[in-house]
Formats: structure tokens, sequence, C-alpha cells
């Protein structure tokens, strides 16, 4: 049972990274802020742009 819930808790760390609820809230810790719709904005807006500010090879 044991191995179960830890699988489960892998996925679902997982789900976290993939959906960026994980860098949310590291973004907001980082930061010292809580959760609110304008950080929500604020993250989106800069992970975008990080997102574009890398070059693309090939």
């Amino acid at each position: 049972m044991k191995a179960f819930r830890e699988a489960l808790r892998g996925i679902w760390k997982l789900l976290r990274e993939l959906s960026d609820e994980a860098a949310y809230e590291r973004f907001l810790r980082q930061r010292g802020q809580s959760p609110s719709p304008e950080q929500w904005r604020h993250f989106c807006r800069h992970q975008l742009a990080a997102k574009y500010q890398r070059p693309k090879c090939c």
C-alpha cells in the first residue's frame, strides 16, 4: 500500500509541474507574495517572456 501511495504522490507532483502549479508556488515563495489573480497574470507574463527570450536552435 505504501508503494502505491508513493507512486500516486509522484504522479501528482509530475502533474503539478506540467500544469505550472508548482512553478507558480515557487514564483510566489521567491517574491514573498500570496496567490491572487494579479500575481497569476504577472507569473504568466514572466513565463511567456522567458520562453520567447531564449534563442531557438535549428
